[in-house]
């Protein structure tokens, strides 16, 4: 973002450039000359070694062995102390792909509305939705694609058979691709049993998923495998499964939580900024914004530059709730960050959101 140093610049580069690896089908057409993306960050990083008199790395290979060999606080930058961990790595050691962290600080650097970039494809989608007059049908695909990360041609199909997707569903495949090699175990794909993902196999017979609210203080568990044969999809990239799709889970539960008398919700709708439109009828009217980081820190400034930049500031920003549980400090942090933009930003998490409102129309009823 703008007000980056020029390290965090640095940082963001390198992180663009180990995403755009992972995104490669296939690895064996990595070589020399690589994409623009990566040759880049290599140039850069080694320049700026040779500057802070520091061995650079040599090549592709060896600046991703530096993803997942070195913690932050190992890399020849000067880096903020409050933004970043300087214990945490660039790519999972366990996995072998680019961290959530990773891929929010890539995010942070190619645009300065990272939420904006991250929802292009389905701002873009709701654009349709709103000349076509398909509210209705957008919110229908928005909840299947956070139902669905991955689906077999078949299911597809039966998806498509049994959801209202009205004129939007020949768009419906443009979310899903074939899914990788990488993901496969004896002749099968294992899901997540807690939110669908494709797992990937770990050391030591585990498995790894790339929901962190599903890592996080227990192992993670396949749900019913789906045959190789099938013809599996995965829904698009690992930054829409990040940033969008899995935020939208939280929105559902939200959603849930305010069935209320008195409470008026709408998931995903097509005019405007925010993933759920809440009103309480003569008290307020709220348009969410539901996040999910792994860095606080990350996100509060993402929030700052939203609101300085493109007026977001009347949102109500609401965190996925396992952040808060994991880590007890991540609203204060969020907020500390927010709070460089004009208007000090409305943070909660799902649980504080919800009790507000539910306050809100209790105090509706009784006036």
């Amino acid at each position: 973002m703008a007000d980056d140093s020029e390290d965090e610049r640095l940082l963001g580069v390198v992180a663009s450039a180990l995403v755009a690896i992972d995104e490669i089908a296939n690895l064996t057409t990595l070589q020399m000359p690589y994409p623009p993306v990566v040759q880049r960050a290599l140039d850069r990083i080694a320049l700026h070694c040779l500057r802070r008199h520091a061995s650079p790395p040599k090549s592709v290979p060896e600046l991703v062995r530096w993803g997942y060999q070195r913690p932050l606080g190992k890399w020849p930058l000067r880096l903020p102390c409050d933004v970043y961990s300087l214990d945490e790595y660039l790519i999972d050691q366990d996995a072998g792909v680019p961290t959530a962290l990773c891929h929010e600080v890539a995010l942070c650097a190619e645009t300065d509305n990272p939420f904006r970039e991250a929802s292009r494809q389905m701002s873009a989608m709701a654009g349709l939705a709103a000349e076509r007059n398909q509210a209705a049908a957008f919110s229908t695909m928005r909840g299947v694609l956070a139902a669905h990360p991955v689906l077999t041609n078949k299911l597809l199909n039966e998806v498509r058979f049994t959801n209202s997707l009205g004129t939007l569903d020949e768009y419906l495949g443009v979310f899903y691709r074939p899914i990788g090699l990488e993901y496969q175990l004896d002749g099968a794909v294992h899901p997540c049993a807690n939110c669908g993902t494709p797992l990937r196999p770990a050391a030591e017979q585990s498995w790894w998923c790339e929901r962190e609210e599903c890592r996080s203080g227990q192992a993670v568990s396949p749900g019913k495998a789906l045959d190789w044969d099938a013809e599996i999809l995965i829904q698009g990239s690992r930054r829409h499964r990040q940033f969008v799709s899995g935020p939208d889970r939280a929105a559902q539960r939200i959603a849930s939580g305010l069935e209320l008398p008195g409470v008026r919700v709408r998931l995903w709708p097509v005019h405007g900024p925010g993933d759920l439109l809440v009103d309480v009828p003569g008290e307020h009217t709220w348009t969410v914004m539901v996040v999910d980081w792994h860095s606080p820190a990350l996100l509060g400034k993402a929030i700052a530059a939203a609101v300085d930049r493109h007026g977001t500031d009347s949102a109500a920003w609401v965190v996925a709730q396992h952040r808060t549980r994991a880590d007890p400090g991540y609203l204060e942090i969020v907020r500390r960050h927010a709070a460089m933009a004009d208007g000090k930003p409305q943070v909660r998490d799902e649980e504080g959101f919800t009790a507000m409102v539910r306050r809100r129309s209790e105090g509706s009823e009784h006036a």
